[in-house]
């Protein structure tokens, strides 16, 4: 006989593709995970993982038990989910991942407007990269994940995905380093400001943004040099705000707060924007209060207001965008 608790496991482990991982996911000794998966295959009499030295590959069986297990474990969440509605005062709790620069700004609107429908559920806010997001979500210990569409590649997207904002690529300078007119960077500029201009800082996040920032500094900005290399906008923006170099982020990652912004400027580029995503399992879409969660979700991102942009300086305008290594791998 299988139960749902060998099932939730199978599931987490069969995604991640390790034990290790799937330890952490589901927060279970890894040797409690190996037993379960071994009383399954016994249970069923057929061998579900090809046992690799750092890697668990699913047998045709296990393709076969897991496509089952997700419509199992699904309608087990929505019925789970379902029943909530008919608990007094709707009361929950709703847990969300997403990057700081964005549940810093989207989350509070979304929350004050989710709280006039729904005051007793619970938000619980994970900040976590794109990538452990999605092994939450696959975990099932997030209900929400808010991300950038090109952080997540297609294959690995199974949740239903919805638009929340539209968030422009920009340059981000100190003060006082003025492109509005600079037609060529090296003959318009003094060495001071052309010594920052070619000061780069740069994001180490192991994904393709990082790859397509480095393409599109060797384009725009040929004799630039990295000064820094930085695994969160925030930090950058600070570099930047120190006069350190200039960074492109997302213009919304320098906002601070409702009112407040970094101290820098900042100037339009031409590349496509960072689309904001929410990913969430199939069976909450249409679920209370899940529906209006996602739905204050959505006003929120309508409603968020960009720090000032200035437009694209005059050098930067010839520079094509590096179309082939910024197209959206999750659309």
């Amino acid at each position: 006989m299988i139960t749902l608790h060998q099932l939730r496991i199978f599931w987490a482990v069969a995604h991640s593709e390790s034990l290790t991982r799937a330890s952490k996911l589901l927060g279970l000794a890894q040797p409690s995970l190996s037993q379960q998966i071994s009383k399954l295959e016994a249970s069923i009499g057929a061998q579900l993982f090809d046992r690799n030295r750092n890697q668990l590959d699913l047998t045709d069986a296990g393709k076969f038990l897991l496509r089952k297990s997700e419509l199992i474990l699904a309608g087990v969440d929505e019925a789970m989910a379902g029943l909530q509605e008919f608990s007094e005062g709707a009361r929950g709790v709703i847990s969300v991942g997403a990057l700081n620069s964005i549940a810093r700004v989207l989350l509070p609107q979304a929350v004050r407007l989710m709280a006039k429908v729904y005051p007793g559920v619970e938000l619980d806010v994970h900040e976590v990269s794109p990538g452990e997001a999605l092994e939450l979500l696959y975990g099932r210990r997030l209900t929400v994940a808010i991300v950038a569409a090109d952080s997540v590649a297609s294959s690995g997207v199974s949740f239903h995905k919805m638009d929340v904002f539209s968030d422009p690529y920009v340059l981000a300078v100190p003060k006082g380093l003025d492109l509005s007119k600079v037609e060529d960077s090296w003959a318009d500029l003094d060495d001071s400001s052309r010594g920052v201009l070619n000061s780069c800082i740069q994001f180490n996040f192991g994904t393709p943004h990082q790859r397509r920032m480095e393409a599109w500094n060797h384009k725009a900005i040929p004799q630039h040099r990295v000064i820094s290399q930085s695994r969160t906008y925030e930090v950058a923006l600070s570099l930047v705000q120190e006069g350190i170099g200039v960074a492109v982020v997302p213009a919304l990652t320098a906002r601070i707060g409702k009112d407040n912004t970094f101290d820098v400027d900042l100037y339009r580029v031409n590349l496509p924007d960072r689309r904001i995503v929410g990913l969430v399992p199939s069976q909450y879409v249409r679920v209370e209060p899940y529906a209006t969660f996602l739905a204050a979700l959505e006003q929120a991102g309508g409603d968020i207001d960009l720090p000032p942009i200035k437009d694209i300086p005059p050098f930067l305008k010839a520079i094509d965008p590096v179309v082939d290594t910024i197209a959206d791998e999750a659309s």
